[in-house]
């Protein structure tokens, strides 16, 4: 508690008289007080003195000695007053200084980034008053998520500081660099509008070497989003916006580059935008439904599983791929509610096929990262499993080659201990990322799904492509089930059957069907597949 509240709480308790009775309180004192000196100091005089001459003399020094007492007893009272006003006047200085202080600190604190000491967005709107020329360089970091997920907050905010400081040595006098918060800054510049292009390709080459991180070096890129004023905005909110969506466009067109705002540039970002909010009711509505691909076994021709597929059908946008509403809804969270119904629904689809087959196939559900990383997401898939009594054998979580090896810390405990209750884990799209070995070495690996890219390479002659037949020997001779996924042709089919791959899944075999079609055509696919 500051020491101006303090001071106020305890006047607050002191009883405060008004100025005009105080005064009167002292006029009536004074007054009675004379009164009964001049009473009592006469009676005394007439007692004790009979002359007259004398009787005089004392009355003029009974009246100075009174003048003389009255202006003692005034300069007591204006000194006391004024002392008081002066003490009340240094201590109303002093606290004004303070807030005076207080108010510079405070306005510190509302305009400057606390991690960096960098001006931020409020200091941005309140210093670019002047747009004319102005030009906006909105700076985004690559993939900085994965340094705080994977090295901690604290690891990040430094390696924050280290880039800010980068950037603020690279800039010319004339420019500013705010951040806006996160991995985001803002660099003002005011160069020519041609020259621009040599201007920011410098900015991008301050992230050619390593940032040290105490003993670490970290590696990092960027990408920015220009706007100008005025072809590009003529507010700062404009200007904002543009040189965002342009580091958008960047960022979809593979990062560490730079692009200036274009119109044209809004019609994704737009759409984007639309798809987000249609998003977010599409599960309330329903309208999402799941659609089963079979895998077949190759040695019994039977469906040993269905893999669920999310389709969105809304009625503003019609039949919406998964692709491109899937890393929409990572982005927003929306991942967590809609796949936690999609492995609902999956689980308790299986159980009324399970009801009608002789043999009991798996369900296969793909997980996302982001619902991984969820602290609760082992304790949800079980809640799950028992409310819908599906075994948990009977379930396969795939998780993707690119989730494992950007988050393996991460996930990894978590597969474990669902392994450990009896669920399966697939790997899916194997061959697309990196395909380290030490990666499945790690993780409770069960399945092993081959990506189609790599059955896309199988040709008419069999003793042509011999990678794909070593992965599958590779998998299985580390206990693995291999599932090739894509399988169009009987040339890639006779390829898979002569490596002894387990399960194929394919056009060739049948496409994704809804629920109902997906159950009959588990009934009737115990056929020889020739």
């Amino acid at each position: 508690m500051s020491k101006q509240v303090q001071e106020i709480e305890g006047s607050s308790s002191i009883k405060v008289q008004s100025p005009l009775s105080a005064s009167l309180r002292i006029a009536l004192l004074y007054l009675i007080c004379g009164a009964l000196w001049i009473l009592f100091s006469d009676q005394v005089l007439n007692a004790i003195v009979s002359d007259k001459e004398m009787y005089a003399r004392f009355s003029m020094i009974k009246g100075w000695s009174y003048i003389v007492m009255t202006a003692l007893l005034l300069l007591y009272l204006i000194y006391r007053t004024t002392l008081r006003m002066r003490v009340a006047e240094r201590k109303l200085h002093n606290q004004y200084t303070e807030l005076l202080n207080n108010r510079e600190e405070l306005r510190k604190i509302a305009y400057r980034d606390q991690l960096t000491g960098l001006p931020n967005r409020l200091a941005l709107y309140e210093n670019l008053t002047l747009l004319k020329d102005a030009s906006l360089f909105y700076v985004d970091l690559d993939d900085f998520k994965y340094v705080n997920d994977t090295l901690g907050h604290a690891f990040g905010d430094r390696l924050l500081r280290e880039i800010s400081t980068r950037i603020v040595n690279g800039l010319l006098p004339s420019e500013q660099l705010y951040r806006l918060g996160g991995d985001e800054w803002v660099v003002v510049t005011r160069v020519p509008k041609d020259r621009l292009q040599t201007r920011v390709e410098q900015l991008l080459s301050l992230f050619d070497s390593p940032f040290a991180v105490g003993e670490q070096w970290m590696h990092m890129t960027g990408s920015i989003g220009i706007s100008h004023f005025p072809s590009h905005g003529r507010t700062l909110d404009q200007l904002l916006k543009n040189a965002d969506i342009a580091l958008y466009h960047v960022k979809r067109q593979g990062k560490n580059s730079f692009a200036f705002y274009d119109f044209s540039l809004s019609v994704p970002v737009q759409h984007r935008a639309e798809m987000e909010r249609l998003l977010r009711h599409a599960l309330e509505n329903g309208e999402f439904e799941l659609h089963y691909q079979p895998q077949i076994h190759l040695g019994s021709s039977q469906a040993e599983g269905l893999e669920a597929l999310i389709r969105w059908n809304s009625p503003e946008l019609g039949h919406v791929r998964p692709d491109q509403f899937i890393k929409i809804a990572e982005e927003t969270q929306l991942i967590v509610p809609i796949g936690e119904w999609v492995l609902r629904t999956a689980c308790e689809y299986i159980q009324t096929v399970h009801e009608t087959c002789p043999h009991k196939p798996t369900v296969s559900v793909n997980v996302s990262v982001v619902q991984l990383f969820g602290h609760r997401f082992v304790e949800r898939v079980m809640d799950i499993l028992q409310e819908t009594g599906l075994d948990p054998r009977c379930l396969e979580l795939e998780v993707t080659e690119s989730m494992v090896i950007e988050s393996l810390d991460q996930i990894a405990d978590k597969l474990s201990r669902l392994r450990e209750h009896g669920v399966n884990i697939a790997l899916d799209d194997f061959g697309r990322g990196f395909s380290s070995l030490s990666h499945l070495m790690k993780l409770p690996i069960t399945t092993l799904k081959i990506d189609k890219s790599f059955i896309d390479q199988i040709p008419d002659n069999l003793e042509d492509q011999p990678l794909t037949g070593l992965i599958i020997r590779m998998a299985k001779g580390l206990g693995m089930k291999v599932v090739a996924e894509g399988v169009e042709t009987y040339a890639q089919l006779d390829y898979l059957k002569k490596y002894e791959c387990d399960c194929v899944q394919g056009y060739l075999l049948s496409k994704p069907l809804p629920a109902m079609e997906a159950r009959d055509w588990v009934k009737t696919a115990s056929m020889p597949i020739s």
